[in-house]
């Protein structure tokens, strides 16, 4: 008897890891759109079932649908591009800590890094703060190239960044500055 269940158990867990690895498969083939901006020569790929939102400062706004009733954010992702004014990468880096931490409500920064995408230097910041009662999670990525600055967010609520993180990192590696 304990023979047969211990068989029964192996037989349930693996088809749980089974299902468990079919789901990511098929998340990760979700559909994707590339959005161009011939302006500012950069084009990223995000979520088919996410709304491109015009937003007059910022070169792109997209964010993921309501799903919900209640929902409390629509996670998103957002470019702002603007001169370099000569600073290396680490001082933009220097100039986004000193302006978030001065202006942002509760603002931490949880950890930096640089790193490479598509052969281009930036500098990925994790930082938490909070937007009245909302507490928020964001992934900011840093680049300067060709004489202007590229500040790339991504932003979720504190409970579901984890959820959309590799969202963020798939969204992030996709995108190019021509």
């Amino acid at each position: 008897m304990k023979k047969i269940i211990a068989v029964l158990l192996l037989v349930f867990s693996g088809y749980g890891l089974f299902a468990q690895q079919k789901q990511k498969v098929t998340e990760s083939k979700a559909a994707f759109k590339t959005y161009t901006d011939i302006k500012e020569k950069v084009s990223i790929k995000y979520p088919a079932t996410w709304e491109h939102k015009p937003y007059s400062t910022a070169v792109f706004l997209f964010m993921r649908p309501v799903e919900e009733r209640g929902q409390k954010l629509r996670e998103n992702i957002d470019l702002f591009v603007g001169p370099a004014q000569d600073l290396s990468l680490i001082e933009y880096l220097e100039d986004a800590r000193k302006k978030y931490k001065d202006g942002v409500e509760g603002f931490k920064e949880l950890k930096s890094e640089f790193i490479k995408i598509n052969g281009l230097d930036f500098v990925k910041m994790v930082y938490q703060f909070t937007n009245g009662n909302i507490n928020l999670k964001c992934i900011l990525y840093l680049a300067i190239a060709n004489d202007k600055s590229y500040s790339l967010n991504c932003t979720a609520l504190s409970t579901t960044f984890d959820k959309y993180y590799p969202l963020f990192e798939t969204m992030a590696e996709s995108f190019r500055i021509k």
